[in-house]
């Protein structure tokens, strides 16, 4: 099949993504995000695909740090469920570095 001179993707590369995407599919992933306001422990509360649910208390995520209450609560699971993004703060968390104590934007060479 000729190539468009404009179609800058291989074949090899489509395939090899959409293996990358069937992998992926196969991960846990957040399914239910919902932040609990409570003054003596307000938290990030996650449901994952697996079943399993986590608590992250505001103190750990810098992304909440000045965040109100109400601002806090506004968060949204981005497509394949491993990104939180809080819409109001224009700010997001990439769960896998999260959880691999990757806090932050420090770690990455970006200033906080």
């Amino acid at each position: 099949m000729d190539r468009h001179p404009l179609d800058l993707t291989t074949d090899e590369e489509i395939d090899q993504a959409l293996a990358q995407a069937k992998e992926l599919g196969s991960l846990a992933h957040v399914v239910e995000a919902s932040y609990r306001s409570d003054p003596e422990w307000a938290c990030l509360a996650l449901l994952w695909s697996d079943g399993h649910r986590m608590l992250i208390p505001k103190e750990m995520l810098g992304e909440l740090k000045d965040a109100t209450s109400a601002q806090a609560a506004d968060v949204e699971i981005l497509p394949g469920g491993l990104h939180l993004w809080w819409p109001q703060l224009d700010d997001g968390l990439y769960l896998p570095d999260f959880l691999e104590h990757r806090w932050g934007k420090a770690w990455s060479g970006v200033a906080a």
